[in-house]
C-alpha cells in the first residue's frame, strides 16, 4: 500500500526547496509558517472520520508563489497530487493564508486501523478496541519529530507545527496528551521520539444519564419532570372534583 503521507511531504518539500531557492520575496512582518494536523473524530460505535490538514500562512504562500512553475490556483491539488483521490478535498483561503484538507470516513475500528497504518508508514497499534463501554487507543506513530519533519524544516527558515488530534466519543478517562480540551486530545508530533505512544481512554457515551449525551440527559429530565407535573395536576384536579361532589351529595338529599 502506498504511504500517502510520506509522498505528500516529499512533494511539499520539493516545492519548498524551489521556493526558498528562488529570488527572495519582500520582507514580511512574520516568519513563514506551516501547520500539519492529523484529526480523528470518533463516534460511540467506533466509526468516524479522519482528516489531514495542511495550513500555510500568507507569508509561506508568498514564498511558494515565487517558486518556478507553482500553480497557486491549484495549490491543494498540487500538494496532495493523486495520493488522495478517494478522499474529499477542500481548501479555504483567508487573507492570503491557505488551508488544504483531505478527509475520509471509516465504518469501524478495524477500517480505521487499516487507514492509519496504510497512510503513515510504520505506525502500529498496541491497542485499539471498544470494551466495557470504553474506547482504548494506543498508537506507536513512528513519526518522530527528528526524522519525519526535521529535514523539511532544517535550514529553511520557517516555523513548523505538527499535531495529532483525537476527538473522543465520550468523557476522557486517561491519556498522555500534551493538551486536553473536553473530549479533544492533542499531541505535538515534533516532540516525539521513535518509542513515543499516543495513548487515550474514554467512555463511549457522553457521560450523562444511562450513557446519554449530557444535552439529551437534560432534555430527558425536563421531559420527565414535565410529565410528573402533568400527572400531579390531573390527580389534584380529580381529587378536588371528587371532594366537591362528595360534599354536595348530602345537601342534595
Amino acid at each position: 500500500m502506498k504511504k500517502h503521507f510520506l509522498f505528500t511531504l516529499l512533494a511539499l518539500g520539493s516545492i519548498l526547496l524551489s521556493a526558498f531557492s528562488a529570488a527572495p520575496a519582500p520582507a514580511a512582518k512574520a516568519d513563514p509558517s506551516m501547520s500539519v494536523r492529523f484529526i480523528t473524530d470518533f463516534t460511540s460505535d467506533g466509526s468516524g472520520s479522519l482528516s489531514f490538514e495542511l495550513e500555510l500562512s500568507k507569508e509561506m504562500m508568498a514564498l511558494m508563489k515565487a517558486a518556478p512553475g507553482f500553480d497557486s490556483d491549484n495549490a491543494c491539488k498540487t500538494f496532495f497530487e493523486s495520493s488522495y483521490d478517494d478522499w474529499e478535498l477542500t481548501e479555504k483561503e483567508n487573507d492570503g493564508a491557505l488551508t488544504c484538507t483531505v478527509a475520509t470516513t471509516f465504518a469501524d475500528l478495524d477500517e480505521y486501523e487499516t487507514v492509519v497504518v496504510g497512510e503513515y508508514g510504520s505506525a502500529s497499534f498496541t491497542r485499539l478496541e471498544i470494551s466495557g463501554g470504553h474506547l482504548y487507543y494506543d498508537l506507536m506513530p513512528s513519526l518522530a519529530g527528528s526524522s519525519a519533519f526535521g529535514e523539511l524544516e532544517s535550514g529553511m527558515g520557517f516555523d513548523l507545527e505538527a499535531h495529532w488530534i483525537l476527538n473522543m466519543p465520550g468523557e476522557v478517562v486517561d491519556s498522555n496528551a500534551d493538551e486536553k480540551s473536553g473530549q479533544t486530545l492533542t499531541w505535538n508530533i515534533l516532540e516525539m521520539n521513535a518509542s513515543s505512544h499516543i495513548r487515550a481512554e474514554s467512555k463511549t457515551g457522553g457521560g450523562g444519564l444511562l450513557g446519554l449525551d449530557p444535552t439529551l440527559t437534560i432534555l430527558a429530565v425536563i421531559g420527565l419532570l414535565g410529565c410528573c407535573c402533568f400527572v400531579i395536576l390531573i390527580a389534584g384536579g380529580a381529587a378536588f372534583f371528587f371532594l366537591r361532589r362528595k360534599k354536595a351529595a348530602p345537601e342534595a338529599a
